[in-house]
């Protein structure tokens, strides 16, 4: 059974016009949840890499695989692709 990904958005997304003060609200709320995101994997990893060395790198990413917020680039979006 091929990988498929469940929610999709065929139309293109409109631009919107945004304030800077809303525009630093998404961005550090987006930050500050990757931080969550390190802290709780580092708190409740059973791996030693995990939990001494600090390997690992969650992020947030859009339906299709694209990096939103995290450390590297993802490789989601190469995997997925892998499987159509």
């Amino acid at each position: 059974m091929p990988a498929q990904i469940i929610e999709t958005n065929d139309a293109p997304f409109q631009k919107v016009e945004i304030d800077p003060v809303t525009l630093d609200i998404i961005e550090n709320a987006l930050r500050n949840a990757r931080i969550e995101m390190d802290a709780t994997l580092v708190r409740t990893a059973m791996s030693p890499g995990i939990r001494e060395q600090g390997d690992a790198f969650p992020l947030i990413a859009e339906p299709a695989g694209k990096m939103i917020v995290g450390q590297f680039g993802s490789f989601i979006d190469g995997h997925l692709k892998g499987y159509a």
